[in-house]
């Protein structure tokens, strides 16, 4: 395909790629990538910190997440980074952008296409919470009139489904960066769970099916802001050699963690729009047992790759049953549907017809 002048517009929370944590930075610096490799010319609007082959637009010096500057909320990191893009719109072919349910507002004001990706979940809102029907189309057709404008991207079929507004973009994978993730063949002997230890991500309940089950369990991940559940859920079930929290890790530790592990366990209690981890696991060869909500279901092959299971009981079971698992499968998956060259074959798909269309 022709060489497009491509914009990537994240929303300052994070350094691309984020330290010590996962997340969309991650999938933004795959994607920048290897566009960068595939010869397109592209400008990552990001904090002066990231590391990038591309052009960096340093719109601040260091993460918001870091520290705050001049007590903004999350909103005006968005929106500074997106108006840095849109002053310099002529300059580009494709507006790319990663920071949320706040672009389309502008979109009639923008002569550049553009495209969102949308990482968060965007959940209907409850009938009872909705105005009367006439009220939403008097002062809310505006919105949707822009909303539709923009082309998005769902990161999952769940996630797309379950969107407030309907439609009609594109469901592309994310995709990782398999030179990264080197495969294991034989595992260590312990269970993992990696990532948030919120209720949310079902920390606790990965605990209780690994206790049931009596293997070793080691739990990584930050447990900021929930400290206190920390202390009642999950601090008295530590146990040297049985379960055992080993803190925030860095790529490299997690690499080591994933490809060591029997299985990674994934109790997810919310709709997560993705779930990298899975992936990531899966790429070094090791299993996942998923609860069947969110996008697990799309990722995890039943009885393949992992287990896809209701609960704490049945995560256990399949804890017992996981040497069924052939963990080259897992593998072979992750480069069949979600490595970052199948990713980016599909933002390319979308990046031509977009600007094909937009010059007829």
């Amino acid at each position: 395909m022709k060489k497009l002048r491509i914009a990537q517009v994240v929303s300052l929370q994070e350094s691309v790629p984020p330290k010590g944590k996962n997340g969309l930075e991650f999938v933004v610096h795959y994607l920048t990538e290897e566009l960068v490799k595939r010869g397109h010319n592209v400008s990552l609007f990001a904090t002066k910190d990231s590391k990038t082959s591309a052009k960096l637009i340093d719109v601040l010096p260091y993460p918001a997440a870091k520290k705050r500057i001049f007590g903004w909320g999350g909103i005006d990191y968005s929106l500074v980074s997106l108006t840095k893009a849109i002053e310099t719109q002529n300059e580009f072919d494709i507006i790319h952008i990663h920071i949320g349910q706040i672009a389309y507002y502008f979109a009639n004001l923008i002569k550049t296409p553009m495209i969102e990706t949308i990482h968060s979940p965007i959940s209907k809102v409850p009938k009872k919470y909705l105005p009367k029907k006439d009220i939403q189309n008097r002062y809310l057709k505006d919105s949707r009139s822009r909303y539709k404008k923009m082309h998005h991207i769902f990161v999952s079929k769940n996630q797309k489904k379950n969107a407030f507004m309907q439609s009609s973009g594109s469901v592309i994978y994310n995709g990782i960066d398999l030179e990264e993730f080197k495969f294991k063949k034989d595992p260590q002997d312990y269970f993992l769970y990696l990532g948030y230890i919120t209720p949310d991500k079902g920390a606790h309940l990965a605990v209780k099916a690994a206790r049931r089950a009596r293997v070793k369990l080691k739990l990584a991940g930050s447990y900021r802001h929930c400290e206190k559940y920390f202390e009642e859920e999950i601090e008295p079930y530590l146990k040297k050699g049985k379960i055992e929290y080993v803190g925030v890790v860095n790529p490299i530790q997690r690499n080591r963690l994933l490809g060591g592990a029997k299985a990674i366990l994934v109790p997810v209690q919310w709709e997560e729009p993705f779930g990298l981890i899975m992936t990531e696991a899966m790429a070094c060869g090791t299993p996942v047992i998923g609860f069947d909500k969110a996008a697990v279901s799309e990722i995890v092959k039943d009885k393949k790759t992992g287990f896809i299971v209701k609960d704490f009981k049945e995560m256990a079971k399949a804890i017992r049953k996981v040497e069924e698992i052939d963990r080259s499968a897992c593998r072979a998956r992750v480069e069949k549907y979600f490595s970052v060259e199948k990713m980016v074959d599909g933002y390319e798909r979308v990046y031509e017809k977009m600007v094909r269309d937009f010059r007829k």
